[in-house]
C-alpha cells in the first residue's frame, strides 16, 4: 500500500521551522476569512504568481506531517489528479508560498480554500 504522502511531488523538507511558519500563518486566520474556491483555484493569482510552493501533507489523524518544496506545475498536476470537488474526493494538504504570506488548504472532501486573493 502506497502512503499518500509518498506521492506528493517535490523535494522533502526536513527543517521544522518551515512547517512552523506554515502553521503560524494558517492559525493566524479565522475560518470565515478563508475563501472557498474549489475548481476556481486554477484561475487564481495564487498559482499564477508563484513558481514554487511548500506543500504540507496533513494526516487526518494529526500524526503524520510531511513537507515538500514543489514546483507550481507539479502541484497543479497533482491537484487535478487527486482533488475532485464534485465527487467529494481530495487530500489533506496545505500549499503555502515560499514567502509564507498566502496559503491554500485542501481537504479530503475535495474542498479548496484560499487565504486571500488579489484580483481573483
Amino acid at each position: 500500500m502506497q502512503r499518500i504522502y509518498n506521492i506528493i511531488p517535490g523535494v522533502p523538507v526536513y527543517d521544522n521551522s518551515f512547517m512552523d511558519n506554515i502553521f503560524t500563518l494558517i492559525d493566524s486566520v479565522k475560518f470565515n476569512n478563508w475563501i472557498e474556491v474549489n475548481e476556481d483555484i486554477y484561475n487564481c493569482n495564487f498559482l499564477k504568481k508563484n513558481k514554487e510552493f511548500y506543500v504540507l501533507y496533513l494526516d487526518p489523524t494529526g500524526i503524520v506531517k510531511r513537507l515538500f518544496l514543489t514546483q507550481c506545475t507539479e502541484i497543479i498536476i497533482f491537484m487535478k489528479e487527486r482533488i475532485n470537488y464534485a465527487h467529494c474526493e481530495g487530500v489533506d494538504i496545505a500549499i503555502c508560498t515560499t514567502q509564507f504570506d498566502n496559503a491554500v488548504i485542501c481537504n479530503h472532501d475535495g474542498q479548496v480554500f484560499l487565504l486571500f486573493e488579489d484580483n481573483m
